[in-house]
């Protein structure tokens, strides 16, 4: 039988999963709050990019319960969001308006979570269950 014990660096994935929860979750918030209360300039744009916030953070909640869990489907799932961000951390740096003091913290967590999610032991961690 294997041992399937949680790797330290799968709980710093979850931490770090974790984090990037509440920050969108936070987000999502700033955004119903500004939509209720602020006249949107665009109303319909308003309430897509709302919608679209949200779905991320339903997203990001059960990927971080998933890993948490072990379950094998997460990593494709981490991957695939860890790749938007670190696009999302290069706009932002290079961007129209640049902003690269939170450019580079974006691109830090996202390589960050990458090598976590490639990393041997959370790679075993997740292919022992499902």
């Amino acid at each position: 039988m294997e041992d399937t014990r949680r790797s330290p660096l799968v709980t710093v994935l979850v931490i770090l999963l974790a984090g990037q929860t509440a920050l969108i979750v936070g987000i999502t918030g700033f955004l119903v709050i500004e939509l209720l209360l602020a006249e949107a300039r665009f109303p319909p744009t308003a309430i897509a990019l709302t919608a679209l916030v949200l779905l991320v953070a339903v997203w990001l909640v059960a990927m971080t319960i998933g890993v948490h869990r072990g379950r094998a489907w997460t990593r494709g799932s981490v991957l695939t969001y860890q790749f938007l961000q670190l696009a999302i951390g290069v706009g932002s740096v290079q961007g129209f308006i640049p902003r690269p003091d939170i450019g580079w913290w974006v691109i830090a967590t996202a390589v960050l979570g990458l090598v976590l999610i490639l990393s041997t032991p959370v790679t075993r961690y997740l292919d022992a269950r499902d």
